[in-house]
């Protein structure tokens, strides 16, 4: 359910710890909309965001958004009402360390990653009641420090609290906050579900294209391929289920459609771009992750297994080159 009420005016203080596609675009969306924005990231965005304005790409023309503050390491003794984990999923650890200290009695950290283990990864170093898990669907890309392109649709947001809490003040601030800033934000009782639902879509297809070394057209235009890109939703959603999760065959028939005639024919994951490229990928958080919690749920995922399996020596090649 939805968010909009007279919260929207409300100016929170958000940081954003990370610096990629989503997190230059909340920092766009979210400072457009009058809310002060600290991005953390690397000593390129700083001098990016000190030198000009952080800009948002959009079907060709670029749009300046003034006031968005950079900085290369979280600010010290400062407390913030909302922050935004826009990391990749093994570095959600790191980040929830870096972040503890500016987390107050009302602070909000949201989740954005693929996968289904940030939440707990971020709970194991700020106070459990001030995480929010979310999953984030938008095409986001980096195409410079400062910049960000946005295709298609703004982003839509589904957020909720590990352990199915209802939500109170400090959750339905945020959510007007992104409701006020164009993000479409709903709330579920249920975000386990909606976690391992997003994980099933992107681990699958996008293993699946990994592992073929094919686009999203590619793969569901090959019979073989895309029954292959079903099988691994099937094994995905089950391992949930297993874990708790409460998904079904309206699920499974929801994330299909999404494969089949949501995406651009030329469509990769950023997984698949990544191993392509020959660094860190989240593996490990995808396939990995489905094959692991299969494991000690006792679900057997072979398609997965075979996904993870492949790829791990690319992704290991690409671990030893960039340590």
């Amino acid at each position: 359910m939805p968010y909009t009420d007279d919260l929207t005016d409300d100016r929170l203080r958000v940081l954003v710890h990370g610096a990629g596609g989503i997190g230059l675009y909340a920092a766009a969306r979210l400072a457009a909309a009058g809310h002060d924005v600290t991005v953390k990231g690397r000593a390129t965005t700083v001098a990016a965001l000190r030198d000009a304005d952080l800009s948002v790409l959009r079907d060709g023309v670029a749009t300046a958004v003034p006031g968005v503050r950079a900085t290369d390491r979280v600010p010290a003794g400062e407390e913030f009402d909302l922050v935004v984990v826009a990391t990749k999923s093994w570095q959600v650890a790191d980040a929830a360390r870096e972040i503890a200290p500016v987390v107050g009695p009302g602070t909000r950290v949201l989740t954005t990653q693929n996968g289904v283990d940030a939440p707990d990864r971020l709970a194991a170093h700020v106070p459990p009641e001030a995480v929010l898990a979310g999953t984030v669907v938008v095409i986001a890309r980096r195409v410079s420090p400062g910049q960000v392109e946005v295709v298609g649709g703004e982003a839509t947001l589904t957020v909720g609290r590990p352990g199915s809490v209802a939500p109170d003040d400090a959750d339905r601030r945020v959510l007007a906050a992104l409701e006020g800033a164009g993000i479409g934000a709903r709330w579920t009782d249920d975000v386990a579900s909606a976690l391992w639902k997003k994980l099933a879509l992107v681990a699958s297809y996008g293993g699946v294209g990994a592992l073929a070394g094919a686009t999203v057209g590619e793969t569901r235009t090959t019979p073989e391929t895309r029954d292959l890109v079903e099988s691994a939703m099937r094994e995905a959603l089950a391992v949930g289920n297993a874990e708790g999760a409460r998904l079904d065959d309206a699920d499974l028939a929801d994330i299909l459609r999404t494969y089949e005639s949501g995406f651009a024919p030329g469509t990769t994951t950023s997984l698949q771009r990544d191993l392509a490229a020959g660094v860190p990928s989240e593996l490990a958080d995808q396939s990995g992750a489905v094959v692991a919690h299969g494991l000690a749920a006792g679900v057997d995922v072979p398609v997965h297994r075979a996904i993870y399996a492949s790829q791990l020596p690319r992704e290991n090649a690409a671990r030893r080159a960039s340590s």
